[in-house]
């Protein structure tokens, strides 16, 4: 009976060991086929110790601002780049960066601060020479971009926020991104679990981030979605949304201060960032700023709205830059 015991126990020690094996050979995979498959398309600029992967686009002659890109959360550079970089470089110089930590950059330990990412990206644009930018930023990367205002309002031409994270909001954050937190639980989470399932459930996902929006085909091909299922890119993705809410709590009460020209973006249909929370009541504490409220449109409006943004920014281009621009009319507001 006891060697009959022990005999089970090396059984099951030995299956458990050949799985999980299985498990992280298919998660060594899956990181090498989603890097192979959505390599880094830009360049990499040393700032600080670190290196950010950015794309600098279009011509740099042009009388326009240039504009500068930061991508929201669980995706990289590559979003907004089919959305709205490659039609705004048609006629001005467009800046795309991968988050600090996220894509092809990379980060300090405290890089899930937003302050800090907002550091590193002004360190970046001042390396390429890019001087008096519209910065542009779609929902957790609205966060950083309005971190980046707070600090350098007085080296920008305006600030452009899509379904932006800007106030304190119920609850927290999905599980997963709280037990990516926990040590031990969290690396077998992002090495053996998170680069199988991810790519399983991606699909699902892109569909329920876009809803009642429809998702540009193969998007999750052409934005190398792949990626964030990296450990790494995992890890930092869920500590940057882990650790998001007492960031915008301390910041929230600042906006009084913005001064330059500031449009605010959102669907009225997201379900992601709530319109009534952040970007409607933004608009209401931001001196002269206009709010635009797209109809039967959701989070990624910067997919499903594509013009009517580039139209938003061009008029933040002509704006006034010693006052806000006149508040504008909200399509789609309610009454």
């Amino acid at each position: 009976m006891i060697v009959l015991k022990a005999t089970t126990r090396v059984l099951t020690l030995f299956v458990l060991t050949i799985l999980l094996s299985g498990f992280a050979f298919l998660s060594g995979c899956a990181t090498l086929t989603a890097e192979k498959n959505a390599p880094p398309i830009g360049k990499f600029v040393d700032v600080n110790g670190e290196r950010l992967h950015v794309l600098d686009a279009g011509p740099r002659d042009s009388a326009k601002p240039p504009v500068v890109l930061i991508h929201g959360a669980s995706v990289n550079l590559r979003d907004q780049k089919i959305a709205l970089g490659d039609e705004l470089a048609a006629d001005r110089r467009v800046i795309m960066i991968d988050r600090p930590g996220r894509g092809y950059s990379t980060r300090p330990d405290d890089g899930h601060r937003i302050k800090v990412q907002a550091e590193l990206i002004n360190g970046a644009l001042k390396s390429l020479d890019v001087r008096d930018p519209i910065i542009v930023g779609q929902s957790l990367g609205g966060a950083v971009a309005l971190a980046y205002a707070l600090q350098y309002q007085d080296e920008m031409s305006g600030l452009v926020l899509l379904a932006a994270v800007s106030h304190e909001w119920p609850g927290g954050v999905a599980w997963y991104n709280e037990a990516s937190q926990i040590p031990v639980l969290g690396v077998l989470l992002r090495r053996l679990v998170i680069p199988v399932y991810g790519q399983l459930a991606a699909e699902r996902s892109v569909e329920e981030s876009f809803a009642p929006d429809t998702p540009p085909p193969d998007y999750a091909k052409h934005a190398g979605l792949a990626l964030l299922f990296r450990p790494s890119d995992f890890k930092n993705n869920a500590a940057d949304l882990a650790n998001l809410k007492p960031q915008i709590v301390e910041m929230q009460d600042d906006y009084g201060s913005l001064r330059l020209p500031v449009a605010i973006v959102v669907g009225d249909s997201d379900d992601t960032v709530s319109p009534e929370i952040h970007s409607k009541t933004l608009a209401t504490e931001v001196d002269g700023a206009s709010l635009t409220v797209l109809a039967d449109t959701g989070h990624a409006l910067h997919h499903a709205e594509t013009e009517k943004i580039i139209a938003i920014i061009d008029a933040i281009s002509a704006a006034p830059q010693s006052t806000p621009p006149l508040a504008a009319q909200s399509e789609g507001a309610p009454n």
